[in-house]
């Protein structure tokens, strides 16, 4: 009987060490601890203090700006996949290496062309509620509100990386960035039917 009794509790212990194994091993993807509203709050306000400074039309002073506070919150590698779209499968690692610097290095000139001639000192941001799509992935939605123009809306698509949330598409009044990217790079992508 105590045989049995201790196999008992063997094979108890055995049994909930496999199944804490499985749940952590099958475990959701935990989002991080950082509010994805509140990351996008903190850049849109330093790229509206930056576009306010007279400095903001030096070329070198707004390359760097850009490089180190807004480049870091995108997630180019997913970008790029979404740009991709179906070509995607058919393209190496190489292949997909080379269409995110591409999709980069056009989405830094095109932020260099559109922030150097931009004032956003006047601008008033609403913010609304983040709207999730599963555990790791989140839209935060914003209203830009200048005076004597019509309200323009900016949807962040993010998702969850393990170290923060990751701009992985924006879409501006209903057109996304990604879809534009796509049309954009569509002679590069029909290499890979």
């Amino acid at each position: 009987m105590k045989h049995y009794l201790t196999l008992f509790f063997v094979l108890l212990f055995t049994l909930s060490g496999s199944v804490n194994a499985f749940n952590n091993r099958y475990a959701p993807i935990q989002p991080p601890i950082e509010n994805p509203v509140q990351t996008i709050q903190t850049a849109l306000t330093k790229l509206q203090k930056f576009s306010a400074n007279k400095d903001n039309t030096n070329p070198q002073l707004l390359r760097g700006f850009i490089e180190n506070e807004i480049i870091p919150h995108f997630a180019f590698d997913q970008m790029t996949y979404w740009i991709a779209g179906p070509y995607a499968r058919r393209m190496n690692a190489e292949n997909l290496q080379e269409l995110e610097n591409s999709v980069k290095k056009t989405f830094l000139n095109s932020l260099d062309k559109h922030l150097s001639t931009y004032n956003a000192s006047a601008v008033k941001m609403n913010f609304r509620r983040a709207q999730y799509r599963g555990p790791d992935e989140v839209i935060v939605s914003t209203m830009l509100l200048s005076p004597n123009q019509r309200p323009d809306r900016l949807d962040f698509r993010m998702k969850a990386n393990g170290s923060g949330w990751k701009i992985i598409d924006v879409t501006a009044n209903g057109i996304s960035a990604t879809l534009y990217y796509r049309k954009h790079f569509m002679s590069t992508l029909r290499e890979y039917r």
